[in-house]
């Protein structure tokens, strides 16, 4: 008993150093950061958990902020005596080709590393890596990016299905990009029942690999995907659109209470609840955005441009670009152009907004150029580009 509580607080006290040799005067914990001192789970632990991190805080950046507000606020920050010093691990990291931005990022990300055993957990598994067919330059990206592949015992089962999945290594690496914990959820419990239910669903390998590409949190577990899928086909979704995806990635990512929020707003510019379906079916990414920024657009449109709302209604396509790079500086340019007589017909809203940038300057922007309106020119530029475009002056 005597000698697993010396080892309990050596543990302790290496994690404290770090803290404690800093220059900083003031040192602030938030509660899950204390804790977290005293966390000694296993590896398959920790991977379905919060990584274990230590982040400093000012007292005075702290004061006014929850526990949880202030570590969210804070940049994780270690010891720059302790990554000056010779530990073995930053050593060995060094060693196998990693650059010191490298080594201080991944540091700053998982400081376990910091007393990992080289010879023991570091050595043998960036081995393994490689026998997995990894490239030094792929490993420093994996690695980077989901840490847990070095905590993770049986991590070559994992890799070897995901790849198998995507198809190659460059996939899987934009994979954990994208979730730095896809590696650590449960293939058994997790993976692969989210994976059969979406193909009893009619989606193919392919489409499927796709998702785990650009919107691994789809496979967040198989009773939430289940009431997912179970939702959006209920609000009429069909399976084999290309909204589909969209569709289920934003109910699993944006919590019911935002849902639910958004909705109200789109009410309160008199929005049906029969519209409002509608719109969810043709652009679900709409309840990604901010309730202010949904708020201007629509405000944009209706007083601005003198928009009716049967028209927004009917091209819900408006809501999903940006207000001040596209909507509004595309407004004032076709706006300034018609006032002038430089424009031959009518032309709606959608119709120029839905150009890209280099048919709109050639269609539309070359006219302020020619007529040597070049304030409005410039006044597009800076706004779609937020700099000068030395160009309007040749």
């Amino acid at each position: 008993m005597g000698y697993c509580l010396k080892r309990l607080m050596f543990s302790v006290q290496k994690r404290l150093f770090c803290l404690l040799s800093c220059k900083k005067s003031n040192i602030h914990l938030s509660s899950y950061q204390l804790c977290s001192l005293f966390s000694f789970s296993t590896a398959k632990e920790h991977s379905s958990n919060h990584r274990s991190n230590f982040t400093l805080v000012d007292p005075l950046e702290s004061c006014e902020l929850s526990s949880k507000e202030a570590a969210k606020m804070a940049k994780d920050r270690i010891c720059e005596k302790e990554l000056s010093s010779s530990s073995p691990s930053i050593e060995f990291f060094k060693q196998s080709g990693w650059s010191d931005a490298q080594v201080m990022k991944l540091m700053q990300k998982e400081p376990r590393f910091l007393c990992a055993k080289v010879e023991t957990v570091l050595k043998p598994r960036l081995r393994s890596l490689k026998d997995l067919g990894f490239s030094d330059t792929e490993i420093v990206q994996l690695v980077s990016s989901c840490p847990n592949v070095l905590h993770i015992r049986d991590i070559q089962p994992r890799i070897n299905f995901w790849r198998s999945l995507l198809g190659s290594n460059e996939r899987l690496l934009k994979a954990c990009k994208k979730n730095m914990f896809i590696l650590s959820y449960s293939l058994a419990r997790t993976i692969e029942p989210c994976i059969s239910l979406l193909r009893e669903r009619g989606f193919s390998d392919e489409r499927i690999a796709h998702m785990a590409v650009t919107r691994p949190a789809c496979f967040c577990g198989i009773d939430k995907l289940k009431d997912v899928i179970k939702y959006i086909e209920e609000l009429g979704v069909p399976r084999d659109s290309g909204v589909y995806t969209k569709a289920l990635f934003v109910v699993v990512s944006v919590n019911r209470s935002k849902f639910d929020a958004m909705s109200e707003t789109l009410k309160s510019f008199g929005w049906s609840q029969p519209d409002i379906i509608a719109l969810f079916r043709k652009s679900p990414t709409v309840w990604t955005f901010s309730k202010k920024n949904l708020s201007d657009k629509i405000t944009f449109l209706m007083k601005e441009a003198g928009c009716e709302l049967t028209y927004i209604v009917g091209r819900p396509g408006l809501l999903t670009y940006s207000l001040e790079k596209r909507l509004r500086p595309r407004y004032e340019v076709m706006n300034f152009l018609d006032q002038n007589k430089l424009l031959d017909g009518g032309h709606s809203l959608l119709s120029y907004v839905m150009l890209s940038e280099e048919k709109f300057r050639k269609k539309f922007l070359f006219l302020l150029r020619k007529g040597k309106f070049i304030a409005q020119y410039d006044s597009y530029v800076v706004a779609v580009q937020g700099k000068h475009d030395v160009a309007a002056e040749n």
